[in-house]
């Protein structure tokens, strides 16, 4: 099986858009739109990339080792145990933290066992685990999707593929997912059990890349090209600014933009993915410029990017206790440094703590695989 050592850099920047994403997330505590307010949307909006680009990755690396016929109960076993341990770990820390934090805050909590499943079921017990239902999703979904494509490839059919999934994902993210009532309870169960459809566009992606990948290296870039690709990344991200201003700041985008305001979601659901596609494209140019040249930023990326499994696990966590610490003392989001520094100790404890955690006996059902 062949190695890229552009592997590990997206994945370190994937993970580095995680943490931005949940850092600059606390702009829906601000009560007003004001300058940070807006520069919080904007990197927000702009670290959205993360979880597709994990995607793509996944499904790049998983072409890259079953692109044929798999033997199935292998693949799942393998595939289930490098993510179904870690995740069963960590949402019983993640759930015994929040029930703690509910307790010492005089909180009400639920302890009611259907209620516990279903957090278990839908990655509810803390708020970025949802994740690793999605993975587990495309896990399960992967030799099906893999015979569609190599149904697709054999006749010349992949752009049609690609196409197809992309207006599939559209319409699923455009028309919301109901609720539905279990046990008198309204849940989204619904919507995350179908969580999948608005990513295989990127899962396909990837295994469209990785079949093409000599072809794509190839191909002479201009210098030029992320300049170039600097426009459509800041008329999306204006876009999405409104987007998030108009989810949390009740911002009426048909006053502002009478023309599509009422096909807001469309639009949105439309340009995301196209926006996502040209960051990914960036990224790839960014992360082979790095490994050319060989440079002590190179060895911190693939460090990060190696780490970055089990650094999405913990820095959650980690994000929670320093926030609060850091009220205490008066600093939170309204504070221009909050962002950088909060960004920085996260991921910088957080490395440390996979460190430590790596050399725990059978850490990688802990903490995955560090190579």
């Amino acid at each position: 099986m062949r190695y890229f050592d552009e592997i590990n850099i997206l994945r370190a920047f994937a993970i580095l858009a995680v943490i931005s994403i949940h850092v600059s997330a606390y702009f829906t505590k601000m009560d007003t739109i004001n300058g940070l307010a807006a520069l919080y949307m904007s990197i927000d909006v702009f670290s959205h990339f993360a979880v597709p680009l994990f995607i793509v990755i996944s499904g790049f690396v998983l072409y890259n080792k079953y692109s044929d016929d798999i033997d199935i109960k292998r693949f799942y076993n393998k595939r289930l145990k490098s993510v179904l341990p870690q995740y069963l770990i960590f949402s019983t820390f993640y759930l015994a933290v929040t029930y703690i934090g509910s307790i010492v805050l005089a909180k009400p909590v639920n302890l009611d066992i259907p209620h516990i499943i279903y957090r278990y079921l839908t990655g509810g017990c803390f708020y970025h685990l949802w994740f690793f239902v999605l993975i587990i999703q495309l896990y399960l979904l992967y030799p099906v999707i893999l015979r569609l494509y190599n149904y697709c490839d054999v006749r010349g059919r992949i752009l049609e593929l690609l196409f197809t999934v992309f207006l599939i994902g559209v319409l699923y993210n455009a028309y919301p997912i109901p609720d539905i009532f279990i046990l008198g309870a309204s849940t989204q169960i619904l919507g995350v059990a179908t969580k999948f459809i608005g990513y295989v566009f990127y899962l396909v992606l990837g295994m469209a890349i990785r079949r093409r990948y000599d072809e794509l290296l190839l191909r002479s870039v201009p210098k030029t090209s992320p300049y170039y690709a600097s426009i459509p990344l800041l008329c999306c991200t204006i876009i999405g600014i409104f987007d998030c201003a108009q989810g949390y700041f009740n911002l009426d985008t048909t006053q502002i933009l009478p023309m599509i305001g009422s096909y807001w979601r469309w639009l949105t659901a439309m340009i995301n993915p196209l926006y996502y596609v040209v960051i990914f494209a960036l990224c790839s140019y960014i992360s082979l410029n790095i490994v050319s040249s060989r440079s002590a930023t190179l060895k911190l990326l693939e460090k990060i990017g190696a780490y970055s499994f089990g650094i999405y696990l913990v820095h959650a966590f980690i994000l929670y206790v320093l926030v609060l610490v850091f009220q205490r003392f008066g600093f939170d989001w309204n504070n221009w440094l909050f962002y950088p520094l909060v960004c920085i100790i996260t991921l910088t404890l957080s490395y440390l703590s996979v460190k430590i955690l790596q050399k725990l006996p059978y850490s990688e059902y802990l903490i995955g695989s560090t190579r």
